[in-house]
């Protein structure tokens, strides 16, 4: 291996998927780029395919790097979400790597936009229990 070759993108993002009763949260962790960002709307398109998700969440608040590429991603996603009158939530936490992004772009007055994953799922934050 030469000095100037680059990571896999297998390496530089983490994409994991797990069902939250009717939610199914996607993780997404490390560098969303032109190069793994196919990833991402991969695993979204998967849970839109599923007959028994009613909402999507996207958790990006292990991201470390977001470019254009990233966000077309969050944005197909989000358009592909609509199409099926699914809820496209998306995680980001204060992630300064995502959040900048979104803002520069004006994407946080179009997606849904949530600071964790019981926001975004719609579980109470201790209620007095």
């Amino acid at each position: 291996m030469t000095g100037d070759q680059a990571p896999a993108a297998e390496q530089l993002l983490r994409v994991e998927s797990r069902r939250a009763g009717p939610a199914m949260v996607v993780t997404v962790a490390g560098e969303v780029d032109m190069f793994t960002a196919p990833r991402v709307e991969a695993a979204v398109g998967r849970a839109l395919a599923d007959p028994a998700v009613d909402v999507i969440v996207v958790d990006m608040t292990e991201v470390e790097f977001l470019d254009q590429a990233g966000l077309s991603a969050l944005v197909a996603a989000h358009r592909a979400a609509q199409r099926q009158d699914e809820p496209l939530r998306v995680v980001v936490d204060h992630n300064r790597p995502v959040v900048r992004p979104l803002e520069i772009t004006g994407l946080e007055r179009v997606l849904a936009l949530y600071y964790d994953v019981a926001e975004a799922l719609g579980e109470p934050h201790g209620s007095g229990s």
